[in-house]
């Protein structure tokens, strides 16, 4: 039952990135670019930070744990997507803080449920529990989703501000 509960979120989290990065333009004149500036730094990490993690996993693993290569990797995997996500949602609540209008509870709720479900995942056992007797493939492919759509959002959070430079805006 729990498999289930990941998927939703994982979906959801999804659906939540894609709405929250529409609050973010719909809010674009409104933010401060210098807050912006600094924390396009967190937006830049999540480039290499996937690649890091997996990197510093698969040496783990090869060197010292010597077992169950194929479920760390994909651990690994699954759970950076969440921390990536995890990561433009805090973005975009901080640059549409200072708003207060109703509509930045959403990506607040995206950034509750992609760390807590970050964090529940976090431990190899919890994860070996939840995807048990599944083909890892499932959650591998749900990470892959995950990973082109916060790395597409990432992307068009940071070349905003160049296109609204360019334009004179």
């Amino acid at each position: 039952m729990k498999i289930y509960g990941i998927f939703i979120f994982s979906l959801v989290i999804i659906f939540l990135l894609i709405v929250s990065r529409s609050v973010f333009y719909a809010n674009y004149d409104k933010i401060n670019f210098n807050v912006k500036k600094r924390l396009d730094m967190l937006l830049k990490l999540i480039y290499v930070a996937p690649i890091i993690v997996l990197f510093i996993i698969f040496i783990l693993t090869v060197t010292y744990f010597r077992t169950k290569g194929y479920i760390r990797l994909s651990h690994a995997w699954f759970v950076v997507n969440f921390w990536i996500c995890g990561t433009i949602f805090y973005y975009i609540t901080i640059q549409i803080a200072k708003m207060r209008k109703l509509i930045m509870i959403l990506p607040i709720i995206g950034l509750v449920i992609s760390v807590c479900t970050g964090i529940f995942l976090t431990t190899l056992p919890h994860y070996e529990r939840v995807f048990n007797n599944i083909n890892l493939i499932i959650p591998n492919f749900l990470g892959l989703i995950m990973l082109l759509v916060s790395f597409y959002i990432n992307y068009t959070l940071l070349t905003k501000e160049t296109n609204h430079q360019k334009s004179g805006k």
